[in-house]
């Protein structure tokens, strides 16, 4: 990401400096009609077919694999690729140099990084939340959130509202929600991005349009665990619905622990959709 912090001028500030930057940031969220309308996700851009994408969760600290993806970027810059980075369940409590230099290498061929919360469906509380987005734009300066167990229960949808303000008023325009199911308009409308399936075993083309459920091609996502590398025909039915999706050999109970063994075969597909 942009700008690097050091880490011996991070140390050197106070808790009451940083206390009142989340106090700050709570109060700009609270301007949530304003910051929406001005930066909302789906403003502009919705009736133009994007290439499909991959989505790719690195739950692991930087290594080969990341040098890896840079590597399939590099040889098919035509897919766009966005990386969801995890340092500790979401940003951890100190700045990383290593996470810091490789994220900068991720952006630097043209991935984008957003940074992983999870919100327990709408349990989790908001201060946290705050916090956690503070500290990835501090410590690394994320071009966006992953906001995973996204409730799907209209009730949520002010608690992810706030959420996406905060996020866009920072800086962190991209904003992906994880539900891994299909989720009210009122919540999903606040996101760039929705993942609407996260399951072990691919979906069959039929299905897709009951999973996407009238949510807009760009805006849907899809992430199948556990599953062997489809055809080239999946994939072109998959392009009619969804906008990124990432298929993995890996399963549970981490299935995100490694990059799918066929990535540069799942790059050359999707590279021809």
């Amino acid at each position: 990401m942009p700008s690097v912090i050091m880490l011996i001028q991070m140390e050197r500030r106070s808790k009451r400096i940083y206390a009142s930057l989340v106090i700050s940031a709570v109060v700009l969220a609270s301007a949530i009609p304003l910051v929406y309308q001005e930066c909302g996700p789906r403003s502009e851009g919705l009736d133009q077919h994007k290439p499909l994408g991959l989505l790719v969760p690195l739950y692991f600290d930087p290594n080969g694999s990341w040098e890896e993806l840079i590597a399939e970027h590099i040889d098919y810059p035509q897919v766009p690729i966005i990386a969801i980075i995890n340092p500790d369940n979401g940003p951890g409590s100190n700045y990383s140099s290593q996470y810091e230099s490789g994220i900068s290498s991720l952006e630097k061929s043209g991935i984008m990084v957003v940074g992983y919360i999870y919100t327990s469906y709408g349990n989790v509380p908001w201060e946290n939340i705050s916090a956690q987005v503070l500290e990835y734009k501090h410590f690394y300066n994320v071009s966006g959130i992953f906001l995973d167990e996204v409730g799907d229960n209209s009730t949520t949808a002010a608690y992810y509202g706030n959420i996406t303000s905060l996020c866009r008023s920072l800086g962190g325009e991209f904003i992906v929600g994880n539900p891994g199911t299909y989720s009210p308009e009122s919540i999903t409308g606040d996101f760039n991005l929705t993942v609407l399936y996260e399951n072990p075993g691919l979906p069959a083309p039929n299905n897709f349009s009951s999973i996407t459920n009238g949510t807009s091609r760009n805006s849907s996502a899809l992430i199948a665990v556990s599953s062997g590398l489809p055809g080239e025909s999946w994939f072109q039915s998959a392009d009619i619905q969804f906008s990124y999706v990432y298929i993995t050999n890996f399963g549970l109970p981490n299935p995100y622990l490694s990059l799918p063994t066929y990535l540069r075969a799942e790059m050359s597909d999707l590279s021809l959709m």
